[in-house]
């Protein structure tokens, strides 16, 4: 299991970049928001789905990251320089946290559900989950919270009801004008 950091200040693809963290408290969330933003990548990034090329990293793109407290999830919406929401990408977690330097974190339990801005979302990383545990990089119990939370997540997508995705553009919007 690996500990990944909002910052990703070890990402070497971005040459310029820029980072800001806030807390927020709403009714429906509460939690670490981050916005990076990539001035200048020195490669974009692109993904491919269902035999779509999908370009995730670019010069003026962003990625938000939310990290709601007492939660097993973060979620990332990718943006492109129109703000325009490329996909969310939610990485199923053992935990969330905030180092001393103030960065959020999470602790990756391999599974990702990933949701396309039409609606169309999909597991990944199943086989890598199953080979963590096969390998005992994780417990039972660790598979058993990821498989738990992932499902969850996938009902309130379903349903509409995924606070921290409704209201992923309004944070946006507090962060990209602070």
């Amino acid at each position: 299991m690996k500990r990944k950091y909002a910052d990703r200040i070890d990402w070497r693809r971005v040459v310029s970049r820029n980072f800001k963290c806030i807390f927020i408290e709403e009714q429906d969330f509460k939690g670490y928001v981050t916005l990076l933003t990539l001035h200048q990548v020195e490669k974009k990034l692109f993904v491919q789905y269902q035999g779509e090329e999908l370009c995730i990293a670019a010069d003026g793109y962003f990625w938000l990251q939310q990290f709601p407290v007492n939660s097993n999830f973060c979620v990332t919406t990718m943006l492109n320089q129109s703000h325009e929401v490329l996909q969310r990408y939610i990485d199923i977690s053992r935990s969330n946290g905030v180092s001393d330097e103030g960065i959020p974190y999470w602790d990756d339990l391999y599974l990702d559900v990933i949701v396309l801005p039409d609606g169309n979302f999909f597991i990944q990383d199943e086989d890598e989950l199953e080979d963590a545990l096969r390998q005992g990089h994780i417990e039972r119990e660790d598979y058993r919270l990821a498989k738990e939370t992932a499902a969850k997540i996938i009902l309130e997508i379903r349903s509409g009801e995924n606070h921290v995705i409704n209201s992923s553009i309004r944070h946006f919007q507090q962060l990209i004008n602070l």
